[in-house]
């Protein structure tokens, strides 16, 4: 007895985790299988639409403003020339069919036209008082004074503090300054321009002595770099084209030596005074 009790516990387990619905419904279903839904109902989605809608073609165009008049209409919807006469024969039926098509046909168009250019015009006209109250509702908006509560809860500005609109802050030394700043303007260019007039008349000045060929620069490179440079130095003048040919060059301090003590030197510095002094003269270097 106990046995079979039990085994019928059992049976009764296994039922309870059966995932059968209690509909009498099929495992395509949907609903074969129980799930929770939701307390508050789910939005439904919107569709998806596939492809794109083409761009509605202006029937109106401002370019023909002639189209809702009478004149174009009477052109679109000619009549025709020769009154329609019945027919007779196996082919009347279908003739008078066509007449009656064709009537029929020009008189949608002229209908066609005159409503749809009074939609348009109504819905201009609706677009136009839309826009409007749209903006007479933000002009209003913008006057309207501050609410009560926020009047009052607002903290306390002295008078004088407040921000008024339009209001410049003087400046009694505005002429003196703008004439200052002027005059520094004007010396910065000066001396720019001075500048820029030295350095054209050293460019004229140069100029004979550029290097603009390849040619040039190969025999300037052999004159003054060149292997045997003994023989183009003059031991008489001791002046010479080859920067090598008497060891490396003078430091500073053999320049300086040779200044204050030889005779060659304080010519040097004679020589040095009467350039810068011809260049004054001729307001560039030479």
């Amino acid at each position: 007895m106990s046995l079979s009790r039990s085994c019928r516990t059992a049976r009764v387990q296994a039922r309870s985790f059966s995932v059968s619905s209690k509909l009498r419904v099929g495992p395509e279903s949907p609903n074969y299988i129980e799930i929770p839904r939701t307390l508050q109902p789910d939005l439904p989605s919107k569709p998806k639409v596939k492809g794109t809608l083409p761009v509605p073609r202006e029937i109106f165009p401002p370019r023909r403003a002639d189209k809702p008049t009478w004149t174009y209409i009477t052109a679109a919807t000619l009549e025709p020339k020769e009154n329609p006469v019945k027919a007779d024969g196996p082919h009347a039926e279908a003739i008078e069919w066509k007449n009656k098509m064709a009537e029929l046909r020009r008189a949608n168009l002229r209908e066609g036209l005159v409503e749809l250019y009074q939609r348009k015009l109504n819905t201009d006209a609706f677009m136009t008082r839309r826009s409007a109250a749209k903006q007479a509702r933000r002009q209003r908006v913008f006057d309207q004074p501050p609410r009560e509560d926020e009047r009052l809860t607002r903290p306390t500005v002295v008078k004088a503090m407040e921000p008024t609109q339009g209001t410049v802050l003087s400046d009694p030394n505005r002429e003196k300054r703008i004439t200052v700043s002027r005059q520094r303007v004007l010396a910065k260019q000066r001396v720019k321009s001075e500048i820029r007039q030295e350095d054209l008349h050293t460019l004229y000045m140069n100029a004979r002595t550029f290097i603009t060929t390849e040619a040039q620069l190969d025999k300037e490179i052999e004159t003054k770099f060149s292997e045997d440079g003994g023989r183009e130095w003059d031991s008489d003048s001791g002046a010479g084209n080859n920067v090598w040919a008497k060891g490396a060059p003078p430091s500073i301090q053999d320049i300086v030596r040779n200044q204050t003590t030889s005779d060659a030197g304080r010519w040097r510095v004679e020589q040095e005074r009467m350039r810068k002094v011809v260049e004054e003269l001729t307001g560039g270097k030479i």
